[in-house]
């Protein structure tokens, strides 16, 4: 198991967050060259998915030192996320096959905002003016990309 010690952050979330943000983006960035070499929205996915299969048992076997475990109320939500991040990530592909990186991208991250407003109001987070200005931020700076 990673420790807050084995990073050198004193916040192991922000450091994690740090990393999603950067591989996300990256992730983006390849995908859109993907689609402007001609490649295949779905068939483009299926490659990604059977690295990210290849990936997650060792990766598993790394972190936690065991496989994972699968049950209880894990299934539901990861079923229903399953269905919610194939139609993301195929609606977002399409885009990206069709429009420009610079526009697709940033609206499809405002899915950020909505999460963190479900988060605030149905998961009992914290509600701050920080937080509120955070998303609105967000909010405005894919309305300005999007012009």
């Amino acid at each position: 198991m990673i420790t807050v010690m084995d990073t050198g952050f004193a916040r192991l979330d922000i450091a994690l967050a740090l990393v999603a943000f950067v591989c996300l983006g990256l992730t983006d960035f390849i995908r859109r060259k993907g689609m402007i070499e001609g490649g295949s929205p779905l068939g483009y996915l299926l490659v990604e998915a059977f690295v990210l299969i290849a990936i997650l048992p060792a990766a598993t076997l790394l972190m936690d030192r065991r496989l994972p475990e699968i049950g209880g109320n894990l299934i539901p939500y990861a079923l229903i996320s399953g269905v919610t991040i194939s139609i993301a990530l195929i609606a977002l592909m399409t885009g990206l096959r069709i429009g420009e990186g610079s526009v697709v991208i940033p609206i499809s991250r405002l899915g950020l905002a909505l999460a963190a407003f479900l988060s605030l109001l149905f998961l009992g987070e914290s509600i701050t003016l920080t937080k509120i200005f955070g998303i609105a931020m967000a909010i405005g700076a894919v309305i300005l990309l999007s012009q």
